[in-house]
């Protein structure tokens, strides 16, 4: 991705549009009658709303898309609000959807995540939309590497969120455009180009554990881990997962025999590729299993542990592992069955 190197003033309004309508990501996908953005109404949603509509042809629609997670009592207002500012512009269209039921006590930023994606791919497949734009950026890139490095994740969950990726269906393409941009540079740009946007209080609530690690941010920038650099390595780790992926594939084309709702594979052939091609193989086994498109799957832990019993005990016979057994073959075979547990072993 090309990087910003554009420093707004009022006497260079248009440079930052300039800039965003030559990143490939936004050429490649603009071409259509109808596309939809995320809408939060934070600064980096509002920054690429008016990006969009500006870059955009005059006959494209643009779907901006509130979600209101009712959270708090004063959501419904603030995307009524949203909805005002953006009525200006003449090629947008607001909606809002609304996630009903009862909420989570525990892990609510997650819950709402989930429950936000969940309306957002809902809402564009009923109207057959292919494109949804999302306005992560480089703060967002860095919080979540941090986050995940808190949390103990592995080289994939420390790799960069991606520029494009697809919905949990398949069915919409998620492009992010934005992730070489501070969240500051966006605020920024907002204020000087008179651009009102809301400022969310639970930002700052320091209950969230990304928010206190957000709060961290400055004291981490002075010892040199600065959010570019965060933002650098989750890059650096997306480019090695992405060769690890390429190596995976080839192993899985080797190994892997699909049957229907279950997975065989030949463990002797499988053996002789390294230990991270084996872990990758055998969760991605588990993902298909589960039908687990977004991948997160079972803890590395668990499955390291799992992994490297199936390998090394010979008296292994099964094992489970986020919803998935793994039986070795009846007469200590070296052929491994996954299926999702409760289904046919034999």
């Amino acid at each position: 991705m090309q990087s910003l190197n554009v420093h707004v003033t009022p006497e260079t309004p248009d440079s930052f549009t300039a800039w965003f309508g030559t990143l490939p990501v936004v050429r490649n996908n603009i071409q259509f009658d109808h596309i939809a953005i995320a809408l939060s109404g934070g600064p980096d949603s509002m920054a690429l709303l008016h990006l969009l509509a500006r870059v955009c042809q005059p006959q494209t629609i643009i779907h901006a898309i509130t979600v209101d997670h009712g959270l708090r009592a004063s959501s419904a207002d603030e995307a009524q609000l949203v909805g005002s500012w953006v009525s200006s512009l003449h090629n947008v269209r607001h909606h809002i959807v609304r996630w009903d039921g009862e909420k989570p006590d525990s892990a609510i930023m997650e819950s709402a995540r989930a429950a936000r994606y969940r309306l957002l791919e809902q809402f564009c497949g009923t109207r057959g939309i292919k494109n949804l734009w999302v306005a992560h950026n480089r703060t967002d890139q860095a919080e979540t590497f941090l986050f995940r490095l808190a949390k103990g994740s592995g080289l994939d969950g420390l790799a960069a969120i991606h520029e494009q990726t697809s919905s949990p269906s398949g069915a919409v393409q998620i492009l992010r455009p934005l992730l070489d941009v501070a969240k500051d540079d966006l605020t920024a740009w907002c204020v000087d180009q008179n651009i009102p946007f809301v400022t969310d209080p639970s930002n700052q609530n320091t209950a969230f554990a990304r928010i206190r690690l957000r709060q961290s941010m400055d004291v981490l920038a002075a010892e040199g881990l600065s959010e570019k650099r965060l933002a650098t390595t989750a890059r650096r780790m997306g480019r090695a997962r992405a060769a690890l992926d390429h190596f995976t594939d080839q192993a899985w084309a080797q190994v892997v025999t699909v049957q229907n709702d279950a997975i065989t594979m030949d463990l002797h052939a499988l053996a002789t590729w390294p230990d991270d091609i084996r872990l990758r193989v055998i969760r991605r086994a588990c993902d298909h299993v589960t039908m687990d498109r977004e991948g997160f799957g079972p803890r590395l832990d668990r499955l390291e542990e799992i992994v490297d019993q199936i390998f090394t005990d010979h008296d292994f016979r099964a094992a489970t592992l986020g919803g998935v057994l793994l039986r070795r073959a009846p007469g200590g075979g070296d052929r491994l069955r996954i299926v999702r547990e409760g289904g046919k072993t034999s």
